[in-house]
């Protein structure tokens, strides 16, 4: 396992695979990393569609023109009435999504937050933005995700993220293609591997693999 993760495989060979929707650890930073976009984005909707099904609010915070599509995110079975879109204006850089987030998570009304920072992530010392978020999903027991563009061989975006995972799609048949999702960094000690996917392929997430 990359970056010097401990994880005991023999118990995770033992578990049953579950998709990443169901693994989601409350109260710690999840990132989804990676160079693919369209894996990435997919990955992160599965985990809004499995938190709205156990009745969660559900805010996505992006800058604003970011890369959502409502009819793609209702496409993929988002119930669009439950979720929030947070656009953050440009010129307010990546720590005005860490504070819209912060917000959010201070509310205690969201079970779960995505982040997308794969425009850039925030200067400076990452345990001070890391830690402040970690303090309020442990007092309001909420999940976040951060959404960056790091590469495998790059690491986490710091020392306060308890899972990270990068999504890889295979190839479009039939408008489905096969989700794979890769564990890089475990500090909250999964108990099974991460199951594939398929999932279907909206026109806006249709893009090279």
């Amino acid at each position: 396992m990359a970056f010097g993760t401990v994880i005991d495989l023999e118990t995770r060979k033992r578990a049953k695979a579950l998709p990443l929707s169901a693994l989601l650890p409350r109260a710690r930073l999840v990132e989804l990393s990676g160079t693919h976009a369209c894996a990435r984005t997919t990955a992160a909707v599965s985990c809004v569609t499995e938190a709205q099904a156990r009745g969660e609010l559900v805010a996505w915070v992006q800058p604003k023109d970011g890369a959502l599509f409502p009819p793609d995110l209702h496409a993929a079975g988002v119930d669009l009435d439950s979720f929030i879109a947070i656009h953050v204006p440009l010129h307010g850089g990546p720590f005005a999504l860490i504070r819209a987030a912060e917000w959010l998570a201070r509310s205690g009304a969201f079970g779960l937050t995505v982040i997308d920072l794969t425009e850039a992530l925030p200067p400076g010392a990452s345990v001070n933005w890391q830690g402040r978020l970690q303090g309020l999903l442990r007092q309001h027991d909420g999940r976040v995700l951060l959404l960056t563009s790091n590469a495998y061989e790059d690491p986490s975006s710091g020392p306060l993220v308890g899972l990270r995972v990068e999504p890889r799609r295979g190839p479009l048949h039939d408008e489905r293609f096969e989700l794979h999702s890769q564990v890089l960094k475990d500090k909250v000690g999964l108990t099974a591997e991460l199951a594939s996917s398929h999932s279907m392929a909206p026109a806006g997430l249709r893009g090279a693999s």
